[in-house]
Parts: C-alpha cells; structure tokens; sequence
C-alpha cells in the first residue's frame, strides 16, 4: 500500500508513529485499522482524536470513499505530515485540524456519526472526549489492547452518564498480538456538560 510507504518516509521527520519500517507499519498498524471497516455504516463521517499518523482515518479513507474523515490533533508537526499525506494520497474525503480534542468539541457538537481513537487515552477518557463530536444514533470505535479490560472495568456500567450504551468488544489477533475493538452507540446527551475544559478528562475522571 504506497499509504504505508509514505507513512513510513514521514515517520523519520515527524515520529507519526513507533515505527519506520514499511512492513511493520503495514502488518501492526494499516491491518488493525481495517479490522474495523465492516462497522462503518454507509456514508458516515467520522472524527479520528489523537490521530497520530492518520490511523485509522486514512486507512478508513482509503478503503473507503464514501467515508469523510477529520484528522484532528493537537501537534503541529504532526499535523504539517498529514498535510503532506493527505495531498500526495490525493484524498479529498479527508481534512486535517490543529487543535485539542475538549476544544474542537466546542464548535463541533454533534456533527459527526462515528468517533475514533487507537492508542491515544484511557478508555473511560476517550468515551469523554468522544461523547461531545457524536450524533444521538451515531457510535464510537475504540482499538486497544488487552489492559483495556482493566481500564473498562473502573467505568463499565456508568456509560450512560456519556449518552453511551451497547457496548460490544470484538477480537482478533495482528502479528501475533491480541487486540480489541470497543464499540459503543450514542444513546442520549450526557448527563454532564461537555466538553469540559482542555485537560480535565484526565485529571479529574468522569466515573470517579
């Protein structure tokens, strides 16, 4: 895939990703983002938070041209080789922004159908930063590894202060690792104001 290619010459300047290699970025990264694929409804537009090196928005765009896809995050450097991706891929269903997820969130409730994140946050974390971006119907996708099943127990049954509910979990094994998928519908408006101020996610967790 030349995405894997380019991804891979943008990681030398901009550290996109832990990888350079074009094999491993392809088998550890550009797979375990089209695991994914078979959950996105037709004609959806998805926000990928703390996209990194476009995964899985870019790989999602790729496969999939009726898919519109935000890559938003926060480091300009990152940001600038995104650019670079986006344009040398010729991909006009993806746009890249500069800006902190709580921030964007703001100015841009409720405007998408799905929202994404791999290896970014704390699970409880991303359902916060997720919940503001998705439309009540509309659903997030969460890649993780297997300490997520820790992290889900600390939150698991109080979704519904978010809006979500209907989780699901599907697994599956990429060079040699077990990985997961976590899903969760946009049921209701959050019990809570969001988006709350840059930082606070983390520092103070919703489910504490």
């Amino acid at each position: 895939m030349v995405y894997a290619d380019v991804l891979s010459k943008a990681n030398v300047r901009a550290r996109l990703t832990g990888s350079i290699d074009y094999r491993d970025i392809f088998d550890e990264h550009i797979i375990d983002c089209a695991m994914a694929l078979p959950l996105l409804p037709l004609k959806t537009k998805v926000i990928d938070v703390g996209t990194g090196g476009g995964l899985p928005g870019i790989v999602w765009a790729i496969c999939r041209s009726d898919v519109s896809v935000v890559l938003l995050d926060s480091v300009k450097k990152k940001c600038a080789a995104l650019e670079d991706i986006v344009r040398i891929l010729r991909l006009e269903n993806v746009q890249v922004c500069r800006a902190r997820a709580e921030e964007f969130a703001s100015l841009n409730q409720e405007k998408y159908d799905v929202a994404t994140a791999r290896a970014v946050a704390h699970l409880g974390v991303l359902l916060e930063y997720f919940s503001p971006f998705v439309k009540i119907g509309g659903k997030c996708i969460a890649f993780k590894g297997p300490r997520a099943f820790e992290e889900l127990r600390e939150f698991h049954g109080k979704e519904k202060i978010l809006g979500w509910s209907g989780l699901e979990i599907w697994g599956y094994d990429v060079s040699g690792k077990r990985l997961f998928i976590f899903t969760w519908q946009k049921a209701s408006d959050a019990e809570i104001k969001l988006p709350r101020r840059v930082g606070i996610p983390e520092k103070r967790p919703w489910w504490r």
